[in-house]
């Protein structure tokens, strides 16, 4: 072979004339390659030169001047982002949540303290043994008035206490119950005993009790109207009606024909309120 005897070019500064490394002579296969006792393994070093791992910097030709490393600095959090699944360097509980959108609490209502079912008065006809009990609905309690005729004697109780009794004769007894406008919260007019359904929420109770020949008959605002049975020789029934929340509910009861005004009352719990005497009351 002939060598290269050419001369080294001065003008190119990076050629240079590579040298062809000298053989290794191999061991014989006979004698053992030496191996020292003892000696912890080294890991292996990458030879010197060009690396074309992205992992490692390369240890030969740089075209940027040397600059010290310097730590990258993780950017901020976005505001309202959760924590990624990496690494975590404090504990779950110190770790900030994502939470869902306040609404409001609703508090909850036990099952037993809301009424039961009970038709409405546009199913049943009459109050009495097959329907004793109905119900009329938030607008049917609340609107207009509730009349009641051919009633002799109504009773009330308002939310404070206060009860009272009128006839359809024009007898008072307990004490009365005004509204606003200085109407009596149950009262007569003519023969027929009115109840003013907007100020239903003053009302605790009444009892309107018939002894003639017609039926009790119920009437709301928008024409519905419902009767009570008037029962046989030795009972009748008398008109119960209960503000349940509100809602207004009407009761058929049974009670002895021959009983007075009063024990009626006292079957029911009903004790009249004495009437005050006001400097107001004296002057009209």
């Amino acid at each position: 072979m002939a060598l290269n005897t050419s001369p080294v070019r001065s003008d190119v500064g990076y050629l240079r004339r590579r040298v062809r490394p000298a053989p290794i002579a191999a061991a014989p296969a006979s004698v053992p390659a030496a191996v020292p006792a003892q000696q912890p393994s080294q890991p292996a070093v990458p030879a010197a030169g060009l690396s074309l791992s992205p992992a490692q910097p390369a240890a030969g030709l740089s075209l940027s001047p040397a600059t010290p490393a310097q730590p990258a600095t993780p950017a901020p959090p976005a505001r309202g982002a959760a924590p990624g699944a990496g690494l975590s360097l404090g504990s779950p509980a110190a770790q900030p949540q994502a939470s869902a959108p306040s609404r409001p609490v609703r508090p909850a209502v036990a099952p037993d303290s809301l009424p039961f079912a009970a038709p409405t008065i546009d199913e049943v006809r009459e109050l009495g043994v097959e329907d004793p009990v109905l119900r009329l609905n938030a607008r049917e309690s609340a609107i207009g008035s509730l009349i009641v005729s051919s009633s002799d004697a109504a009773a009330w109780e308002d939310a404070d206490g206060v009860t009272g009794l009128a006839t359809a004769t024009g007898g008072t007894a307990g004490s009365p119950v005004r509204t606003p406008g200085n109407r009596p919260l149950v009262g007569y007019d003519d023969a027929d005993a009115i109840l003013a359904l907007r100020h239903a929420g003053r009302l605790r109770r009444a009892l309107f009790i018939a002894r003639g020949d017609e039926p009790l008959g119920v009437q709301i605002f928008d024409g519905s109207t419902v009767t009570v049975a008037r029962g046989d020789d030795e009972r009748m029934f008398v008109l119960y009606l209960l503000r349940i929340a509100n809602l207004v509910e009407l009761r058929a009861e049974p009670v002895r024909r021959a009983s007075t005004n009063e024990q009626i009352l006292a079957q029911f719990g009903f004790t009249l309120t004495p009437v005050v005497v006001t400097r107001e009351s004296r002057s009209r």
